[in-house]
């Protein structure tokens, strides 16, 4: 680069456009620096921000000193952050817990710098605890379909990975058969329900499946409100009335927090049992 005193032997035309070039070259190295400065920042305020997010919302610390306080209101008091900002630094923590970025200052992942967009696409497998190991491979099968990772396509791939799965075949005549079995056996002694199920393995098993259907169906409409509620809370729109948005509001968490305390399911287990004699 040459010195500004080396341009004395140009015309003043070339002196300018000289000038101007290195300008230019600085202001966009500049730019860059401070772009990469944030995004490192970005990364370790989400790693630092939001798990403490995370846990005043799970203790209900935003209403010690008033009850019906919400955690949005308290954001809104304390932080001046919206709600939506919030809950994507509290996604951002799973999302980069997952891909292995958690604790450090990296914010692209395989060389793709992670966006609130990629985390709001992440967000739904995160919050639904799949394997870190899953995530990454989703977004290994959303490049490697696409040529890149973005919003839409991985939404795309994760619809695919959690659609429902076929079926197990099961022959109507053996379902017939053991259905008509089972309907002829109207009594029974308790003694001999212990020893052997008074339903049809191939019924019970359909059944069975049934409730893994119905739970799928479950997670894909709440899937589906969470995308909802996120483009009205996004929308910036206040409502008309504020106290009964208020009041709907508060029976959305509530629902929410029905969930989190009763959303499991029976899971078989084999109990080992040492026999005792007397």
């Amino acid at each position: 680069m040459k010195k500004p005193q080396q341009l004395a032997g140009l015309d003043p035309a070339e002196q300018l456009a000289a000038c101007l070039k290195v300008l230019h070259a600085a202001e966009e190295t500049r730019e860059g620096t401070v772009k990469e400065a944030q995004l490192r920042a970005g990364a370790v305020f989400f790693d630092v921000a939001g798990p403490y997010l995370m846990w005043v919302r799970d203790n209900s610390l935003y209403c010690l000193d008033d009850p019906t306080r919400t955690f949005e209101r308290w954001l809104d008091m304390i932080w001046g952050y919206s709600p939506s900002q919030c809950y994507l630094f509290m996604d951002a923590v799973r999302v980069r817990v997952a891909l292995g970025l958690a604790g450090s200052e990296e914010y692209a992942y395989k060389g793709t710098v992670l966006t609130q967009k990629h985390i709001r696409a992440l967000a739904p497998a995160v919050n639904a605890e799949l394997p870190a190991g899953d995530v990454q491979r989703l977004w290994a099968d959303t490049e490697a379909r696409d040529g890149k990772a973005t919003e839409d396509g991985l939404r795309t791939t994760y619809r695919q990975l959690t659609a429902p799965k076929a079926t197990p075949a099961i022959s109507a005549a053996t379902v017939t058969t053991d259905a008509t079995n089972t309907d002829s056996n109207d009594s029974f002694d308790s003694s001999d329900r212990s020893e052997e199920s008074n339903e049809s393995p191939d019924v019970e098993r359909l059944e069975r499946w049934g409730v893994n259907e119905k739970l799928r169906e479950i997670r894909a409409e709440l899937e589906a409100l969470q995308t909802r509620y996120s483009q009205l809370t996004d929308g910036g729109l206040a409502p008309l009335d504020a106290a009964d948005a208020e009041r709907e509001s508060k029976r959305v968490r509530a629902l929410g927090r029905w969930f989190t305390q009763h959303g499991t399911v029976p899971v078989d287990s084999v109990v080992e049992a040492e026999i005792v004699e007397d």
